[in-house]
């Protein structure tokens, strides 16, 4: 009688890797909890303060605060101070971005091809997004200086302006003065993220669009600025969120002047909150502004989307 021998019954293995990943689970969160709990606190913790002070009249010196309900957006609202500033900043956003991204996306272009001398042009434009706000709010209250400024100096020796003009004492000049450096200081910031998206696209589409007897014009329209939409979206919302935070060169050189001209929302916040110690109005108007780009954010994005597949089509 021949003996068969029966196979080895396979014993599944057991899986030890889940503790691990268990123990490497808890490990990370370590890790990332002091970088969690900064976060918290430079933003949860300040939100959550806004919110509730929004509904609340605040005493800063010792006083009682008390629950306001609403008032403080009814008083805010119906302030014709606030609501022109509320007119300003959308006025200065929309012509600063708007400038900044056609004047970006003109330096991208030459910047990011590769030709000789575009990498120092590149690290050159970039000296002004590297200096901070208010030096350069110093630097340019000096070149408009009336009395020693160069801009006077030369513009007037040439007769484009009159001599001895105050460019921050008239609301025009004034609101050329800041404009013109919000675009010289942030026209790089955009300059490079659409620089870094035109050295990302792949050349297959262009060199197909060559072949098919298109111009460069047609080929910018319709192939490069199609695929050139998310970074065109990124800088938009960058852009207009950092506008919209706007405070430093309006403070140093025009604090709203002159009279109320150039007040935009956040030297209002500034006025309300710590020369009429108004905390909880100055509160009310910050939230605003936070619902107001929560909701503005998703549509610059559907718009530059929606743009880009009309210009694809």
């Amino acid at each position: 009688m021949t003996a068969h021998t029966l196979p080895a019954k396979t014993v599944p293995a057991v899986d030890d890797s889940r503790p691990a990943r268990r123990r490497g689970n808890r490990s990370g969160w370590l890790f990332a909890s002091p970088a969690l709990l900064v976060l918290v606190a430079l933003t949860v913790v300040p939100t959550l303060y806004l919110l509730v002070s929004s509904f609340r009249r605040v005493e800063l010196f010792g006083g009682q605060s008390e629950f306001v309900g609403l008032s403080n957006f009814a008083a805010v609202l119906t302030d014709p101070e606030i609501l022109s500033s509320l007119l300003a900043t959308l006025v200065f956003v929309v012509v600063a971005v708007s400038l900044e991204m056609v004047l970006g996306l003109g330096l991208a272009i030459p910047l990011s091809a590769k030709v000789r001398g575009s990498g120092p042009a590149a690290a050159l434009m970039l000296l002004p997004f590297a200096v901070a706000p208010a030096v350069s709010a110093l630097l340019f209250r000096q070149l408009v200086n009336p009395n020693y400024g160069w801009v006077d100096h030369y513009l007037g020796a040439l007769g484009v302006i009159p001599a001895d003009l105050d460019w921050l004492g008239r609301p025009a000049t004034a609101w050329l003065t800041v404009l013109g450096l919000d675009v010289w200081q942030w026209t790089p910031f955009v300059a490079l993220i659409l620089m870094a998206g035109l050295q990302s696209l792949s050349p297959e589409p262009l060199e197909a669009a060559a072949i098919d007897g298109a111009s460069r014009w047609q080929a910018f329209r319709h192939v490069t600025l199609p695929m050139l939409t998310p970074f065109l979206g990124i800088a938009l919302v960058l852009r207009t969120i950092q506008a919209v935070k706007t405070f430093d060169s309006f403070q140093v050189l025009t604090r709203g002047g002159p009279g109320d001209s150039t007040e935009i929302v956040n030297l209002a916040i500034y006025r309300v909150a710590l020369q009429s110690f108004r905390i909880g109005a100055a509160a009310a108007v910050g939230l605003l502004l936070l619902v107001l780009l929560l909701a503005l954010t998703p549509v610059l994005l559907r718009l530059v989307g929606r743009r880009g597949d009309n210009e694809e089509a």
